[in-house]
């Protein structure tokens, strides 16, 4: 017995061979290697936006592991063993607040991810 695909068969089976390639094109290509983490955000500002409120967001990441945003607020940060950007605030409005995100960093580009939802997107200056 031949099996024979018809005319709509082979469509859908295009159809789903061309989304399993496009959804792989959109997912997230997180940097995985902590040593390259670290040496991305050591010493750098991050200047970039922060998603939820479309506010501009800056954060300076200090060689000794402390952390400034533009409010002044401090925090001190480290890189987790998953590769993930850490920070704990010590002060200001997010005083207590612990997380870790996923870094990406594409053409010049760094986004941070929150449970898999970009928060963050902007550059790294001062390196």
């Amino acid at each position: 017995m031949k099996f024979e695909l018809g005319n709509t068969a082979r469509a859908l089976l295009a159809a789903l061979t061309l989304g399993t390639a496009a959804g792989g094109v959109l997912a997230q290509n997180f940097i995985t290697d902590k040593a390259e983490v670290e040496k991305l955000l050591t010493g750098a500002t991050f200047i970039g936006v922060y998603l939820r409120t479309e506010a501009a967001y800056t954060l300076k990441f200090g060689s000794d592991g402390t952390l400034t945003d533009s409010t002044g607020a401090k925090a001190r940060w480290w890189v987790d063993d998953q590769a993930r950007y850490c920070r704990e605030w010590l002060d200001g409005k997010l005083k207590g607040n612990t997380g870790c995100m996923n870094v990406e960093f594409e053409d010049g580009q760094v986004a941070l991810y929150s449970e898999g939802r970009k928060v963050v997107e902007g550059i790294v200056s001062g390196k």
